[in-house]
C-alpha cells in the first residue's frame, strides 16, 4: 500500500513540475494534456494524499476510493476557479501565472505529505 502511494506521489509531482515549463511554452497538445491533468487532479490528490484516505480492507466496504478520486477532482477544480477568479479581481489575468500557483500548491502539498510520512517513519522505528 505504501508504495502505491509513493508511486501516485510521484507521478503527481512529475506532473505538476512539467507543468511549469509548458505553461509558457511547448508543443499545443502535450501542454493541453498536462495542464489539464494538473487543473483536474493535481491539489487534489495532493490533499487526499495528505489526508490519508486508505481504501478498506473489507469487501463490504468499497467506498473509500470513489470518495478519494471525488475529493481530489472537486478540490483541483475549486483551486482552480479560486485562482482564475483571484486573477480577474486583481486584475493580473495571466495564465501561465495561474498554472505555476496550482503547480506550486501541489508540489506545497505533496512536501507536508513527504514530511508527515517521514516523521512517522521515524515515530516507528
Amino acid at each position: 500500500m505504501a508504495t502505491e502511494r509513493s508511486y501516485v506521489s510521484y507521478a503527481t509531482a512529475v506532473v505538476a513540475l512539467a507543468a511549469i515549463p509548458l505553461s509558457f511554452f511547448g508543443p499545443g497538445g502535450l501542454r493541453m494534456a498536462v495542464i489539464g491533468l494538473l487543473m483536474l487532479a493535481g491539489p487534489g490528490t495532493a490533499l487526499v494524499l495528505l489526508l490519508r484516505i486508505d481504501p478498506p480492507r473489507s469487501v463490504q466496504a468499497t467506498g473509500a476510493l470513489p470518495l478519494s478520486i471525488a475529493i481530489a477532482i472537486a478540490f483541483s477544480l475549486a483551486m482552480s476557479t479560486l485562482v482564475a477568479t483571484a486573477m480577474i479581481y486583481a486584475r493580473l489575468w495571466s495564465p501561465p501565472a495561474g498554472v505555476c500557483l496550482l503547480a506550486i500548491a501541489t508540489l506545497g502539498l505533496l512536501g507536508f505529505e513527504l514530511k508527515r510520512s517521514k516523521r512517522s517513519l521515524v515515530r516507528a522505528k
